[in-house]
């Protein structure tokens, strides 16, 4: 980055980044909802519409998946958390209904029951201390997921990762008033632009921005698809499109990470030497350890590591280094 960049973030940002990365606080989960997957038939039914092999979701363990249409487009980016009697799924709001109406149109005799917990708040801490500072509230489980005594009041602990470092999500019941206030006591909240920065630099992609309604799980580049898809379970909606990709060894596009000097927008975009359509930048901002930086949907010609391209910016054409996700290896 130039060195006569001046950071372009307000200081609660930046404070509330270093907060994220050095210790730990509320991450924002606004833009997430839970449900609740009951039923004797929950797990064998999941795994004929889960992307991911779930077959070893035992009590205590977690995974991730998508739901995807049987043309291989992702309807829906799912973490699961297994608890005695039930699995807790997060996924974002926008692609709730997607998932309801698989439930509703591929439940049929199976005993499956999903319900959204509207009636529970999601409390997610995250960063490197975030175990040690929990753990002194509660005791924390050995695997993924538990549950556990916050004060009076029994609460689902589940091991996540939604920023790079490490953490945990709390899910409490809304009228638990004490557990609620001593969470929000204890842990800060973390900047919504701060979390934008971690998660892009985490390489997590946003549903509804960086997935749209076109993208299958490969295109979201190594990382993602390691995370979410397994090649080697039996059948589930859109597994025939997913092995044909992966058969083939490669998808035609892919989201990468971009590093500039300059900023650059959400819509720009980006031309390469051997494209001048190589894609369009889906997310933008500026990080205090990278300095700007952004995603894009890249033709393969542009989606190589150390790759080179030009995005259009409203103050004219940036360059931008490319990539692979995530643009900063925390772990």
């Amino acid at each position: 980055m130039s060195e006569s960049v001046i950071e372009p973030i307000e200081p609660q940002v930046a404070d509330s980044y270093d907060l994220l990365r050095a210790d730990c606080g509320r991450y924002p989960t606004d833009d997430l909802v839970l449900v609740e997957l009951s039923g004797e038939d929950r797990k064998g039914w999941l795994q004929g519409q889960a992307t991911n092999n779930l077959r070893s979701l035992d009590f205590g363990a977690s995974s991730a998946f998508c739901i995807c249409e049987p043309t291989g487009q992702i309807i829906s980016v799912c973490e699961i958390w297994s608890l005695k009697d039930r699995f807790l799924i997060s996924l974002p709001k926008g692609s709730l209904d997607g998932f309801l109406r698989r439930v509703e149109q591929m439940v049929i005799i199976e005993d499956v029951v999903a319900k959204v917990l509207d009636d529970h708040r999601l409390i997610s801490i995250q960063g490197p201390s975030a175990t040690q500072r929990l753990g002194e509230l509660a005791q924390l489980p050995t695997l993924d997921a538990n549950e556990a005594e916050l004060g009076t009041q029994t609460v689902a602990l589940l091991r996540s990762n939604r920023a790079g470092l490490g953490g945990w999500d709390v899910v409490v019941p809304a009228d638990a008033k004490k557990a609620i206030t001593k969470l929000e006591k204890e842990f800060e909240p973390i900047d919504h632009a701060a979390a934008e920065i971690a998660r892009l630099e985490a390489g997590v992609p946003k549903f509804g921005q960086d997935i749209n309604p076109k993208i299958m799980p490969p295109e979201l580049g190594n990382a993602f698809d390691a995370r979410y898809v397994s090649y080697n379970k039996g059948c589930y909606t859109g597994q025939e499109v997913l092995m044909r990709i992966q058969s083939r060894g490669h998808t035609n596009k892919t989201w990468m990470g971009l590093i500039a000097d300059d900023p650059f927008e959400v819509g720009g975009l980006v031309k390469h030497s051997r494209r001048t359509d190589a894609g369009e930048v889906t997310s933008a901002t500026f990080s205090p350890s990278l300095g700007y930086i952004g995603a894009a949907i890249l033709r393969n010609e542009a989606a190589s590591d150390g790759e080179w391209v030009t995005i259009e910016s409203s103050s004219g054409p940036v360059q931008a280094e490319v990539r692979e996700m995530p643009i900063m290896r925390l772990v």
